[in-house]
C-alpha cells in the first residue's frame, strides 16, 4: 500500500505541476467549459465547439517555433514545437519541454503536453507516463484545459472541471483507480497592457490567472495559483505559480517563431 500511494502522490504532482514552470476540449476527460459574464466581442463564447473570434495570434503555434525561458532555480529551458499529432480530427502541437518530472530510482514519470490553439482559445493536453513497477501496469487518461480565451474582456472569467483517472493492473491483487479532479477558474486580469520582461518591451500583453482546485480520493487536496502572460504575435512571456510554500517563475528569454 506504501508503494501505490508513492505512485498516486508522483501522478499527482506531475499533473498538477506538469505546465506551472512555464509560462503552459473534451477528449478522454470531462471537460465542463462555461464563461461568466458572456457579454464579449467572442461567437457563442459559452460554447467550447464554437470559440469566440480571435483578437489575433497570442500564441503562434507552427513547427519549429521556440521559446527559451529563465526558469527560476533552474536555468534557461527551451520550449519548442516539434511536431504535431491529431486527435479526435483536432490539430495538437507537441512541444520538446517536459515541464515536471519526478521520482527516484525505480519510482519515475514524465508529463507530455500538446498545444491547441483553436479561433480565441488555447488549450493545454496533459499526459502523464509512469513506467511498470514490478508487474503493476500504470494507466493514466489524459486531461485537457484552456489556458486563453483571448477575445475576452478584463474581468471576465470561464471556468472548466476536467477528471483523470489512474488505474492499477498487478495480478492477483484488486487495487482501487486514483481519480483526480481539476476544478479551474480563470480570469482576464489586464490586457492591451505593456510588460517589459528581461529588458524588453512587449506591448498588447494579457494577463490572465489561474487557480486550480485539485482533489483526489487517494491524496489530499491541493491548490494551485498560476499567472501568465501573453503577449500578441509572440506568445508566453512571463509566469508566476504558487501553490503552499512552493513557487515559480519563468520569463522569455528569447524566440524564434516561423
Amino acid at each position: 500500500m506504501k508503494k501505490l500511494q508513492r505512485l498516486s502522490a508522483v501522478v499527482l504532482f506531475l499533473s498538477a505541476l506538469s505546465f506551472v514552470s512555464c509560462d503552459t476540449e473534451p477528449v478522454d476527460p470531462v471537460l465542463l467549459d462555461n464563461v461568466n459574464n458572456p457579454e464579449n466581442p467572442g461567437t457563442n463564447p459559452n460554447n467550447p465547439t464554437n470559440p469566440g473570434t480571435s483578437d489575433g495570434s497570442y500564441w503562434p503555434m507552427a513547427l519549429n517555433n521556440e521559446w527559451v525561458f529563465d526558469v527560476e532555480d533552474e536555468g534557461e529551458s527551451p520550449m519548442k514545437i516539434t511536431s504535431t499529432e491529431s486527435i479526435g480530427g483536432n490539430t495538437y502541437y507537441r512541444v520538446n519541454y517536459s515541464f515536471a518530472s519526478s521520482g527516484t530510482g525505480d519510482l519515475t514519470g514524465e508529463a507530455t503536453n500538446l498545444l491547441r490553439h483553436n479561433n480565441g482559445d488555447y488549450s493545454v493536453r496533459i499526459s502523464v507516463i509512469v513506467p511498470d513497477e514490478q508487474g503493476m501496469q500504470i494507466t493514466v487518461s489524459p486531461y485537457e484545459y484552456t489556458i486563453l480565451k483571448d477575445y475576452l474582456e478584463p474581468g471576465q472569467s470561464w471556468t472548466q472541471d476536467v477528471q483523470q483517472t489512474t488505474s492499477y493492473q498487478m495480478p492477483g491483487v484488486t487495487l482501487p483507480p486514483m481519480v483526480m479532479n481539476f476544478h479551474i477558474e480563470n480570469i482576464i486580469q489586464e490586457k492591451g497592457i505593456s510588460v517589459t520582461v528581461n529588458g524588453v518591451n512587449y506591448e498588447n500583453v494579457i494577463k490572465v490567472k489561474q487557480t486550480q482546485t485539485i482533489t483526489s480520493n487517494l491524496t489530499p487536496g491541493m491548490v494551485l495559483t498560476v499567472y501568465y502572460w501573453f503577449a500578441k504575435d509572440v506568445g508566453p512571456i512571463k509566469s508566476e505559480s504558487q501553490s503552499g510554500t512552493f513557487t515559480s517563475s519563468s520569463t522569455l528569454v528569447s524566440y524564434t517563431l516561423n
